[in-house]
C-alpha cells in the first residue's frame, strides 16, 4: 500500500473528526485521499469518565492524494503553454505513468522532446519530495515516447556500427536519463561486445560507446 510523508497518529472522539484532523494535517483535498488504521478504539470509561480512552488512528496520504497533487502540479505548469491538455495518471509499483492528451501539443513536447523531458524530470523531483521511497515517473504525449524510442534505437544502431568499423569510441549528443537508458539497453542487448557509459553532468550528460567491453579503444 502506498504511504507518503510517513504515518502520523491522530486522536479524537469519533472517526469523522479524527479523519478531518488528518486531512488538514496533510493538506489533502478530501478524506478519500487519506488511508488509516485504528490502533485504539474509544471507550466511555467508568464512573465520571475515569478510564475513558479516545479513538486513535494511524493515517497517511494514499494513491489518490499523490495523483491529485501531481495533476495540480502539472496543470499549473501546463497553463503557461496556453493549450487545453487532459491529464491522465496511472499508478503501479512505485511508478507514475502520466498521459497528456490534446490538440497542438508540439510546444509541450518541444524540440527533440526537450520540454517533455524537462517536465518529466521536474515531476519526478516533485513526487520524490513527498516520500523517502523513490518513485519513477514516465510522462508521455500521445505516441511520442514510442516513436522517440524507435528513433533512439536507430541512432544507437548507427553509432554501434561506427564504433565497430572504426574501432574508435563514439560520443552521442546529450540526452535525458530515460533516453540514455534506451541507448544503453539497446547496445547491451544487440551489441554485447561493445561497452557503453554515461559521461558528463546534467543536462549535458551523454552516452559514449566503446568498441570493447573493457572500455578502451
Amino acid at each position: 500500500m502506498l504511504k507518503l510523508q510517513g504515518e502520523t497518529k491522530f486522536e479524537g472522539t469519533d472517526l469523522e473528526s479524527v479523519l478531518e484532523k488528518a486531512k488538514s494535517n496533510f493538506n489533502a483535498s478530501c478524506i478519500d485521499e487519506i488511508s488509516y488504521k485504528i490502533i485504539q478504539e474509544p471507550s466511555k470509561g467508568f464512573l465520571f469518565g475515569i478510564g475513558k480512552k479516545p479513538l486513535i488512528i494511524e493515517a497517511y496520504p494514499n494513491e489518490k492524494y499523490l495523483i491529485n497533487k501531481v495533476k495540480k502540479f502539472l496543470k499549473n505548469i501546463l497553463s503557461y503553454f496556453e493549450e487545453d491538455v487532459d491529464i491522465n495518471i496511472n499508478y503501479y509499483n512505485k511508478t507514475l505513468k502520466v498521459f497528456l492528451e490534446g490538440e497542438n501539443l508540439g510546444k509541450v513536447i518541444g524540440k527533440q522532446g526537450r520540454n517533455l523531458g524537462s517536465l518529466q524530470h521536474l515531476t519526478m523531483i516533485y513526487v520524490n519530495r513527498m516520500t523517502d521511497t523513490k518513485f519513477d515517473v514516465k510522462l508521455d504525449v500521445g505516441d511520442y515516447r514510442r516513436n522517440r524510442k524507435k528513433n533512439l534505437e536507430l541512432i544507437a544502431d548507427n553509432a554501434a556500427k561506427k564504433a565497430i568499423s572504426t574501432n574508435e569510441k563514439v560520443e552521442l549528443a546529450p540526452m535525458f536519463p530515460f533516453e540514455r537508458k534506451i541507448i544503453h539497453k539497446y547496445i547491451n542487448y544487440n551489441y554485447p561486445k561493445l561497452h557503453t557509459v554515461s559521461m558528463g553532468l546534467e543536462p549535458y550528460r551523454k552516452v559514449v560507446i566503446y568498441p570493447s567491453k573493457n572500455g578502451h579503444n
